[in-house]
């Protein structure tokens, strides 16, 4: 035998001639046999001798097999009896079946009788060669399978970069879909999207209407292939089992999240486990993607969240600041209006705020078409502003109208504008006062109004601003009160010094006239001496009068000791609109004046004076007048120069020869002792 010969006659077994061969060969020694190979469950016939039919299946012949198999103890050649059950099936009448190739059996051959010695030898042999021809076909197989799993794989590393691309979860899953379809070659692909009441056909081939049971109704399932076959009837659903069994394999679930896919694949050409293995792997890798995907999209998202509440808040801060910048109110609300007009993009908004000096709540401006206008009209009379222990940062214009209306206030006609009725409210207060409210109007371009949050801590801020503002002006009225009495005070002591050095009545006159416009804000200053000189508001005169009124001056009554000495005749433009401070430190003046007027005139009316006298009634008017302001004076004297500091502490000082005598506002006591000390000569005075 030739090589040639040799590789041709191999390569005719090994191409599928052992079946022919055994053909052959049993077909001498037998008169009647059939060969069959399994395919599934079932039993085909591929070959026979001395039979009519041909093509023939034996359904569920491998089940007989399987039951025949289970029944043999002896080993050899496996030769077994067909009983009735199994001949019940045949269509012919056969006593043995020989199985060859061992398990799992390739070939079946089926015999009319037992066989004798020879033709179990002639079998065995023959069931070598078909081991050899399966092993080399199943090697085949194997290769073939190898190249169309290294396909497979490619194509899937191909796809992977692919997944991972910051695609929507819908377009990932559609994505998937062509994949698959390049990757498995499947009979038949569909993708199920569930929207959470029903399962949707999202992409690939159509399928029949399913229930969301079973597989379906699950909130969390691992991305693993679910075969639909009776073993997993349960977990697929017996309903949807019914109508997806003869159109699809498998359903692999992909859940990330809320998304919700389902693939249903119908095996082609592919169907080993290494196929399942990589339908297994795409799932996983799609869930982590969508996941992965998710996270990116929730971080983009609250980066952006986060770029935008910076810029509310820098927005926000600027506005704060610009608030707490104005230190008048008008000014103050002028901008509230400009910057809730701007944030809200409001076409109307007011502010409301409560004015003491009414007292009541007022309207003070109108924000409509980018222009601000003040009205400062009285909406609500009320002696105290509101106290509202729980409010809302910002409420609904009704419910607004409703919590007012329960505490007694009506602001109806401008929240129910006409023309732009208002949406929102947004009240002012700082603690549990109600200072107010900001109103505005709908949005023009028609969205919401922007960062709530930002706007209530705006709102909060304006009240803070009010309050701060308010403040602001007690403190400098108070301030400039304060400073118009230090002014006094060093007026008052000046002139005080000044009148001191003055001997004659002319002088003193013309000291006055130079020296109180200046300091009394006046547009003249004249001393009259005398009742003579008073005719012209002789009629006004009263004894508890200190300033009196005339068409175009104020006059200063000179009386010391309830006797009127004069009068200063002090000429302004209006004397109606002096304040009180300036009367007040014109009746100082007066007081001043009055003593030392009388002093000057006694010394006119003789060239004889007691000094004793005189330091005496000086000392006297001094205290009295003390006691009417509500001080308790005390009067010492001593023999030494005043200082710098005990000056300032002294109502008046008389200085006697060698002597100073001190009238103090206070009693000798305490601090005031410690100034004026025992042990420098400081004594009580004794008139």
């Amino acid at each position: 035998m030739t090589l040639c010969s040799l590789y041709e006659q191999a390569a005719f077994l090994l191409g599928g001639g052992v079946l022919e061969l055994l053909v052959k060969f049993l077909g001498d020694r037998v008169g009647r046999m059939a060969i069959l190979q399994p395919d599934g469950d079932d039993l085909s016939l591929v070959d026979g001798v001395g039979i009519a039919s041909s093509g023939a299946i034996l359904y569920g012949g491998m089940d007989h097999v399987r039951r025949l198999l289970a029944q043999r103890s002896d080993q050899g050649v496996t030769v077994l009896e067909i009983d009735g059950a199994m001949d019940s099936a045949l269509e012919e009448d056969w006593s043995r079946i020989v199985l060859l190739g061992g398990s799992p059996w390739v070939v079946a051959v089926m015999l009319p009788e037992v066989p004798d010695e020879e033709t179990l030898r002639l079998l065995k042999g023959a069931d070598g060669l078909v081991r050899i021809w399966d092993r080399h076909r199943s090697i085949d197989g194997i290769e073939k399978n190898m190249a169309s799993l290294s396909y497979l794989l490619y194509a899937v590393k191909s796809a992977l970069p692919s997944i991972f691309e910051p695609f929507p979860p819908e377009f990932l899953a559609t994505f998937l879909v062509d994949v698959m379809r390049e990757s498995f070659c499947p009979k038949r692909i569909s993708l199920l999207q569930d929207d959470g009441k029903i399962l949707l056909l999202l992409a690939g081939d159509e399928c029949p209407l399913l229930d969301r049971g079973g597989i379906f109704s699950k909130e969390y399932l691992s991305p693993v292939p679910v075969p639909i076959d009776e073993s997993h009837r349960f977990a697929v659903g017996s309903d949807n089992l019914d109508r997806l069994g003869e159109l699809y394999s498998v359903i692999l679930p992909i859940i990330s999240g809320s998304d919700r896919f389902f693939y249903l694949v119908k095996w082609g050409s592919l169907r080993s486990g290494e196929v399942s293995d990589v339908l297994e792997l795409i799932g996983g890798v799609t869930v982590k993607a969508m996941a992965m995907n998710r996270l990116r999209e929730e971080g983009t998202s609250r980066v952006k969240e986060l770029s935008r509440r910076e810029f509310a808040l820098r927005g926000l801060h600027r506005a704060v600041i610009s608030l707490m910048e104005n230190d008048t109110e008008d000014e103050l609300l002028s901008r509230v209006l400009d910057i809730f007009g701007e944030m809200t993009q409001s076409s109307r908004c007011f502010v409301v705020v409560y004015d003491k000096s009414v007292p009541g709540y007022i309207k003070w401006g109108d924000r409509a078409d980018g222009v601000v206008k003040v009205a400062r009209h009285i909406l609500a009379y009320r002696e105290e502003p509101l106290i509202l222990e729980t409010l809302p940062d910002v409420l609904p214009v009704d419910q607004a109208v409703e919590i007012l209306r329960g505490h007694g206030l009506s602001f109806d006609d401008e929240l129910y504008c006409d023309e732009r009725s208002m949406d929102l409210v947004f009240p002012l207060r700082y603690g549990s006062t109600f200072v107010g409210f900001i109103a505005v109007s709908s949005s023009v371009t028609g969205s919401r109004y922007g960062d709530m949050d930002g706007l209530e801590t705006l709102a909060a801020s304006c009240a803070v601003a009010i309050r701060r503002c308010r403040l602001f002006g007690e403190v400098s009225m108070q301030r400039d009160l304060l400073d118009r009495q230090i002014r006094a005070r060093d007026f008052l002591r000046d002139l005080a010094g000044e009148i001191q050095q003055i001997r004659s009545v002319d002088v003193l006159k013309k000291s006055l006239s130079s020296t109180l416009p200046l300091a009394l804000d006046v547009e003249k200053a004249d001393m009259i001496c005398g009742v003579e000189g008073l005719a012209e508001i002789s009629g006004k005169i009263r004894p508890d009068e200190s300033v009196i009124f005339s068409d175009m001056a104020v006059w200063v009554p000179l009386r010391s000791g309830g006797t009127l000495h004069g009068a200063l005749k002090l000429t302004v433009e209006d004397p109606r609109s002096i304040g009180d401070d300036r009367l007040e430190l014109m009746s100082l003046v007066g007081a001043f004046l009055a003593p030392r007027l009388e002093a000057m005139r006694c010394c006119l009316r003789g060239k004889v004076m007691d000094i004793g006298i005189m330091v005496g009634r000086i000392v006297k008017d001094s205290t009295e007048e003390l006691v009417l302001d509500g001080f308790e004076p005390s009067v010492i004297h001593g023999t030494i120069s005043l200082s710098e500091e005990q000056e300032r502490c002294c109502f008046r000082v008389v200085k006697d020869r060698s002597r100073t005598i001190v009238v103090l506002p206070f009693p000798w006591e305490g601090e005031i002792r410690q100034l004026f000390s025992p042990s420098d000569g400081w004594t009580p005075f004794v008139p």
